[in-house]
């Protein structure tokens, strides 16, 4: 839970920064600026002018169609190691929540790569990748704790293991977004459709990590690693009386969709829910991965006042972080270590050294920077090597 007061404060009242105008964050300001009403928004990123023109772009594309909404824009550099200005620059904004999609190098990066090379690298799956998104988030959360504000901080980049990493330290964000959100709204619409019931009257609890996450819309199933879905019609839980696999297989056959950058669409969304839920007084019922340091995702309870684990009926803690920990080992995590050091797994390091020349079986908290700036210089000659 939070440590926030349980007196409200009005929503117009609150502060909602939005750290990073890549793909992800341009989605989610879209989203957020075309209501008539909301919390303050300010923007930022390392280039002032760049944060302007895109936030701009934003802003009046909502007053194209009718919502006319003002800004606040900040520069924020998280590559100032000492965290010194980024603390002052939270110490002057004083935002209640900091929605930061920063990274080092987008997950879909290594996608662009020329088969049969992409497909080799892909078998060192996402794990190992790890540095290029906790490396921000690290710095961010240390510039949090200089500042000294009460704030509550939702994180985009690889949340499922990035805040366990981050636990130890008392450095991890409060919850994460995307990753096991994503799943759900076809998973729901396809148990609609095998129930015969309208979707608003159908919900769904879905436990996964990331692995599990990007392949049952894709795939339909899992990739082997576990999941636990459950059903509810109205308040009855009805998971006994349904295949879930058959759910999942539904889920990717009737109701596909884009992946990639254009994926950045539902994920966005799934972001605006978890922050609506944060911003509001009453409790709702969302998806988060990484939520209070924990690893891979859970569905949660989520007001303003923090967020309370929601699992499937029967199903404990201990239960669930079972499924997600053995999820992440898909990825190519073996595990997480309570000082924050994580293990990779031998099969997907050995892939990372020998195809791109990146040799980390262990990766400690404090070498996190140094080992995504060497990762990203190791990414970076491959792709020159190819002409």
């Amino acid at each position: 839970m939070s440590d926030r007061s349980a007196f409200t404060t009005p929503l117009a009242a609150k502060t909602l920064l939005v750290l990073g105008l890549g793909n992800l964050g341009s989605y989610a300001l879209a989203m957020l600026i075309r209501r008539p009403t909301g919390p303050r928004l300010v923007v930022a990123g390392r280039d002032g002018d760049a944060v302007t023109k895109r936030a701009n772009l934003s802003r009046l594309t909502a007053a194209q169609l009718g919502f006319h909404r003002t800004f606040g824009t900040a520069v924020i550099d998280l590559t100032d190691v000492t965290a010194t200005t980024t603390a002052r620059t939270l110490a002057d904004l004083r935002p209640d929540i900091v929605f930061t999609t920063a990274s080092k190098q987008a997950w879909w990066v290594v996608n662009s790569l020329p088969e049969p090379l992409r497909e080799e690298l892909s078998q060192a799956q996402f794990g190992p990748w790890l540095p290029m998104h906790l490396a921000p988030l690290l710095q961010l959360m240390q510039a949090v704790r200089m500042s000294g504000i009460d704030t509550t901080v939702v994180n985009a980049a690889f949340p499922d293991a990035s805040h366990p990493a981050l636990a130890g330290a008392g450095l991890a964000p409060l919850v994460g977004i995307g990753n096991v959100a994503n799943p759900l709204p076809a998973l729901r619409h396809a148990a609609a459709d095998l129930l015969t019931e309208p979707v608003d009257n159908v919900s769904v609890r879905l436990v996964t990590a990331h692995y599990a996450s990007t392949r049952l819309p894709r795939l339909g199933h899992s990739g082997g690693a576990p999941y636990a879905l459950s059903v509810m019609v109205g308040d009855k839980d009805v998971t006994a009386s349904l295949d879930t696999a058959q759910i999942a297989a539904r889920s990717a056959a009737d109701h596909t969709r884009h992946g990639g950058p254009l994926g950045g669409m539902l994920t966005a969304a799934s972001a605006v829910t978890v922050l609506d839920s944060l911003l509001g007084e009453e409790e709702r019922l969302v998806h988060t991965p990484g939520p209070l340091g924990l690893p891979g995702g859970y569905p949660v309870l989520a007001c303003e006042r923090g967020v309370t684990l929601a699992l499937p009926e029967g199903m404990s803690e201990q239960a669930a972080r079972r499924i997600n920990e053995e999820g992440l080992a898909h990825d190519g995590i073996a595990r997480i270590e309570s000082d924050g050091t994580v293990r990779f797994t031998d099969h997907h390091h050995q892939v990372m050294r020998e195809v791109i020349g990146y040799d980390c079986p262990v990766l400690p908290l404090s070498d996190v920077l140094d080992r995504a700036d060497e990762l990203g210089r190791r990414f970076a000659e491959l792709r020159r090597g190819l002409g």
